[in-house]
């Protein structure tokens, strides 16, 4: 038994290790093969978005797609009708694009909501290929955009597995990328750049290199990312704020232990505390300061968030309700008689990823963001709902999927990172295989749920 602990804590410790301490194979395409393998598969992307969208429009009946694009016909851009609009539906900037579209473009309802649809989804591949290629290129200290992209429309594409003898289970399988709703996919891209400059302020105060921002203007990246996202959609940062907020206070925890430490010993060596700076102080200071200005950066958001808050509650369409606390898994079990089946078919991947890699993921500043924004999400959706009629809809699942995203982006980041390694034996190849077996099930599942291989394309 004890041989057993001894080799899992050293295989806790080699997966924590720093990537950029790992060797990597070489890269051996061509920049010009690079960006014909990402322009094509922007193509891709913009395409399968853009009939989804149109087909979710032109079907029979009222569903999110449709509905959002008929109450976007009616947002009238005076300052009047603007602001009477903005108290129904305050998250209102994918409609905005689409009555821009319509009124200012001429072009036709259903068009315009399948464009600018295509648009926000493309621009979500875009944030996510950089978001790979950014920490590829930091870690790797190599290019790899064409490796960034195919992993960018991966996670464009990546659903629930569909298996159809867990039928009942399945109705309740969230996904990442719920194609029927405009306004999360809206929000995804600028939640993902608010990820990653929340990365790299974390990364700053660790004393590890930014992946993403250079300088202080991060500040101002994440200000405005969190501020656009919550114009599209506030659930995701209901789940990201929290999460950042507890990484945060964890480090800050961790670094005043040490400190406490550090002091104690000194004091046991010296008989008083040594004159002069430790390092453990330097970084408690850094932490602090960067959580006040971190604050100053969220303020605009969580004034908007409030201002939604008062606007839907209590003038909007759902005037007379407000924000719960259920039983858990109330609003849950809407849609699923088994929860964690549920769980399981809709992030199969991400958990494989986290069970086999536990050091990166408790160490990292992403991987620990990416597990704690899931929980928040996961937490929000089980205990949250809406009062009264508007509790059917769900609307704190949109927190879980939003979880699911960056949970997703950061367990493909681990994976890309493993294929590249440049020690491999037949066990790591295999684990390859199986990895990537499971995330492209997971595209193909998410594109099967839409009916793209059977009517789309």
């Amino acid at each position: 038994m004890k041989k057993l602990w001894n080799a899992f804590r050293n295989y806790f410790k080699e997966n924590a290790k720093d990537p950029s301490l790992i060797r990597y194979e070489s890269n051996t395409s061509s920049a010009h093969g690079a960006g014909l393998a990402c322009g094509g598969l922007a193509v891709l992307v913009f395409v399968v978005y853009y009939k989804v969208a149109y087909a979710f429009c032109t079907v029979e009946g009222l569903q999110d797609m449709k509905a959002h694009a008929i109450f976007a016909q009616n947002f009238y851009l005076n300052p009047e009708e603007f602001f009477k609009a903005w108290l129904r539906v305050p998250h209102m900037l994918w409609h905005l694009v689409t009555k821009t579209f319509e009124s200012r473009l001429g072009v036709p309802l259903w068009d315009a909501a399948s464009l600018s649809f295509a648009l926000f989804g493309l621009f979500a591949f875009g944030v996510m290929t950089g978001f790979l290629y950014g920490f590829l290129k930091c870690h790797t200290g190599q290019k790899r955009l064409a490796f960034a992209a195919l992993g960018g429309a991966a996670l464009s594409f990546a659903g629930p597995l569909i298996m159809a003898w867990f039928s009942d289970p399945y109705t309740g399988s969230f996904s990442p990328n719920p194609l029927h709703n405009p306004t999360h996919i809206a929000s995804k891209g600028f939640g993902m750049i608010a990820m990653m400059a929340g990365i790299d302020i974390i990364r700053r105060y660790r004393n590890e290199r930014p992946a993403f921002f250079q300088g202080k203007l991060v500040y101002l990246w994440f200000s405005i990312a969190s501020l656009l996202s919550v114009l599209a959609k506030p659930t995701f940062m209901y789940m990201l704020l929290p999460a950042g907020v507890l990484v945060i206070l964890l480090d800050l925890i961790a670094a005043f232990k040490k400190q406490l430490l550090e002091n104690a010993d000194q004091k046991e060596r010296h008989g008083k505390k040594k004159s002069g700076k430790s390092g453990n102080s330097s970084q408690l200071k850094a932490i602090w300061g960067t959580a006040w200005r971190l604050a100053l950066a969220t303020l605009p958001t969580c004034a908007y968030l409030i201002a939604e808050y008062i606007a839907v509650f209590n003038y909007g369409r759902d005037k007379g309700s407000s924000v719960v606390i259920t039983e858990p898994f109330y609003v849950w079990h809407f849609f699923t008689c088994d929860v964690p089946i549920s769980v399981l078919l809709g992030m199969f991947f991400p958990i494989w990823i986290l069970v086999t890699n536990l050091g990166y993921f408790c160490k990292s500043a992403e991987g620990r963001l990416s597990i704690l924004g899931y929980a928040f999400g996961v937490l929000e959706f089980s205990f949250l709902a809406e009062s009264g009629s508007r509790m059917d809809a769900a609307n704190f699942a949109w927190c879980m999927m939003a979880g699911m995203t960056v949970f997703y982006a950061v367990a493909l980041y681990r994976l890309m990172l493993t294929s590249l390694q440049e020690k491999q034996g037949k066990g790591h190849t295999a684990y390859l295989i199986i990895s990537w077996f499971l995330l492209f099930l997971h595209v193909y599942s998410g594109l099967s749920i839409y009916d793209v291989f059977a009517r789309i394309l």
